[in-house]
């Protein structure tokens, strides 16, 4: 990526920024719950509950060690 490519991209990413923060889309700016993972996300669902950066990740995770406790506590 050459100079000009990059401060094209960084401008770009700082009107995307603007857009962000000045609008009514910061509300919906969430942290991840996964433990250890700490991303920033827009939570772009429906009723605005997401928890996860990642369903195929962080929320998998959770859901393998929910059930890896349960099973542990039935036998």
């Amino acid at each position: 990526m050459g100079a000009a490519d990059r401060t094209e991209t960084d401008h770009a990413l700082a009107l995307r920024t603007e857009d962000l923060l000045s609008g009514d889309g910061l509300g919906r700016v969430r942290r991840c719950e996964g433990p250890g993972c700490g991303w920033f996300f827009l939570d772009r669902s429906r009723s605005g509950t997401r928890r996860w950066c990642s369903s195929q990740d962080c929320d998998n995770r959770d859901r393998a060690r929910r059930h890896y406790s349960r099973a542990r506590q039935r036998g």
